[in-house]
């Protein structure tokens, strides 16, 4: 469709236009309530309302073809078109869901609050075809493989009576997260820090793996070579190493009030809070050291 005709339908619907004639577009899909539609059920400022058709008591869908429409509405000198062949008609149901979308809302706070999570809307569209009261809601089912997506479908149990029933619905999350992105490449072992990462801003879709935050910076390290520009996740992190196989390391052990410092070999590679071997240079005897900082240790 061209920009010239888009912007003459846009200008004529709903309005009149020459000649005194009425014009408008049908929707591909309209929601209904009674079983009865008439023609202000479709178009407000129709001029004139009248039965269009009636949809069978027990139906939550029915469709109808444009052109039996255009038709009853031409037969009363109102002009419409159509956007598809084929208009639906679903039944209008739901309840109160303000408590299922704050409830959803907390779940993803609380999993991505060290990502300074941002929710900018939640959207339901309920499945299920039936009315429900907030207060008969028993549970929510809402899986923790959900907080890993932007959209999917979960459920709600009703309690009625002595009855449970399920209403299931498909969620829309507008969210955005802050993560942590490379400047440059990094070698494994190598500490992540201001200098060589930076935070940025990013939308929820679909998270493999927790992402790393922010209060990390410069506690931990790429687990291997990570090139630039990757969002960082936990599983590509480990402790930095602070102490090399080999290395020595100040231990301080306390005797009857006496604090004696000595130096240990150590026998591996260690971060922060490891427990490493450690070996005496004189007597080789092999020690249990808890790694406290570069060059520094706490006998165990």
């Amino acid at each position: 469709m061209g920009i010239f005709k888009k912007a003459f339908l846009s200008l004529v619907i709903g309005v009149k236009v020459g000649f005194g004639l009425e014009y408008f577009i049908l929707e591909e899909q309209y929601l209904f309530k009674d079983t009865k539609v008439y023609a202000k059920d479709v178009f407000k400022e129709a001029s004139e309302n009248f039965l269009l058709f009636e949809i069978p008591k027990n139906a939550n869908v029915f469709q109808i073809k444009s052109s039996q429409l255009i038709e009853k509405f031409e037969n009363v000198g109102i002009h419409i078109g159509a956007k598809s062949p084929i208009v639906t008609f679903k039944r209008e149901v739901g309840g109160n869901t303000d408590g299922i979308k704050a409830h959803i809302a907390g779940l993803f706070f609380q999993q991505y609050q060290n990502n300074n999570i941002k929710i900018h809307s939640i959207t339901l569209e309920q499945i299920t075809a039936t009315n429900f009261k907030e207060e008969n809601i028993k549970t929510i089912d809402f899986s923790t493989q959900l907080l890993k997506r932007k959209e999917g479908t979960f459920n709600i149990v009703l309690k009625e009576s002595e009855r449970e029933k399920k209403v299931f619905f498909r969620y829309f999350i507008d969210a955005t997260l802050e993560g942590i992105v490379l400047l440059k490449p990094l070698s494994g072992g190598e500490s992540i820090n201001y200098q060589n990462a930076k935070v940025v801003e990013i939308a929820l879709d679909k998270i493999s793996s927790a992402l790393m935050s922010k209060s990390q910076l410069g506690e931990v390290a790429v687990r291997s070579y990570t090139p630039k520009d990757i969002l960082i996740t936990e599983d590509r992190l480990v402790k930095p190493r602070v102490v090399k196989k080999g290395d020595k390391i100040l231990v301080d052990i306390k005797e009857e009030g006496v604090v004696l410092e000595f130096f240990l070999e150590a026998q591996k590679d260690g971060g922060i809070g490891d427990v490493i071997k450690a070996k005496d240079l004189e007597n080789k005897k092999a020690y249990e050291v808890k790694i406290q900082s570069k060059g520094r240790g706490e006998l165990l």
